[in-house]
């Protein structure tokens, strides 16, 4: 290999680090061309991991470094919500509502078909609608490491996140790890719970939200401004063959309405 190729390709790593996946469109923004991509690809230098993506050739494909790096490199809205959210940051110890192999996300844009053919052992779970609405810049949201230096992750806070997985409760089974999930976020943030509670647009949810917090006594419950939150009108079905909570007008497990 002559020098100008071996500068090219140690340029190519400086932007592209290890564990990234990149589409071949931002690589031949960078300067390299698909032929030139392709010649990298035969050499060893550069490893084809789906159609119209490539990462390094020593590079460990992983769903965290998929997704850190399709935020990256395209900017999207899109981030880990709910029960992977909480899962990432150890609040799931249980048996996970959709299943081990489900990672949630939620965003409006569309996937593009480089993330989509990249082959995981998880498939990505993407809610296109909104659950909040004018929610204060940042409010709601966090970053973590991924496997990618200096590329993390955005997910959803604690706060964000039970909510964004109470949306999914249908049964009994659900709701039992829901609740779960609840009984162990004893430290959120009430001026952030107080924010999303007035942002939510989904009232059943955020009935759900307070009778949990009730149910378990957290502290912070004290300081949330329950005035401020608009519950809407009438009953709401949570769960079929439930008893009905008479404070939120929910149906929720018998053993859980005393």
């Amino acid at each position: 290999m002559n020098i100008q190729n071996n500068e090219k390709i140690n340029q190519l790593y400086l932007c592209l680090p290890e564990g990234a996946i990149a589409p071949s469109k931002w690589l031949q923004d960078k300067g390299y061309s698909r032929q030139r991509t392709h010649n990298y690809v035969k050499g060893g230098w550069l490893k084809s991991v789906g159609k119209g993506a490539y990462s390094r050739p020593t590079t460990e494909v992983s769903w965290q470094g998929l997704v850190a790096s399709w935020q990256h490199i395209e900017g999207v809205a899109y981030h880990v919500s709910g029960e992977t959210a909480l899962n990432l940051q150890g609040f799931s110890h249980y048996l996970r509502l959709a299943g081990e192999n489900q990672i949630y996300l939620v965003g409006l844009s569309k996937i593009p078909s480089w993330v989509r053919n990249v082959t995981l052992n998880v498939s990505l779970r993407v809610v296109h609608k909104q659950l909040f609405r004018g929610v204060p810049k940042n409010v709601g949201f966090m970053e973590i490491k991924s496997p990618i230096k200096d590329w993390p992750l955005k997910i959803s806070s604690p706060e964000m996140a039970i909510m964004e997985a109470l949306v999914f409760v249908k049964d009994e089974f659900s709701f039992t790890f829901a609740a779960e999930l609840m009984e162990g976020l004893t430290t959120l943030r009430p001026n952030v719970v107080n924010e999303l509670l007035r942002a939510c647009r989904h009232v059943a949810v955020k009935r759900l939200f307070l009778f949990l917090a009730e149910y378990y006594k957290h502290p912070w419950l004290e300081t949330i401004d329950k005035d401020a939150v608009n519950l809407g009108n009438g009953k709401r079905l949570i769960v079929n063959k439930g008893k009905l909570n008479k404070t939120y007008l929910i149906t929720v497990p018998e053993k859980f309405n005393v």
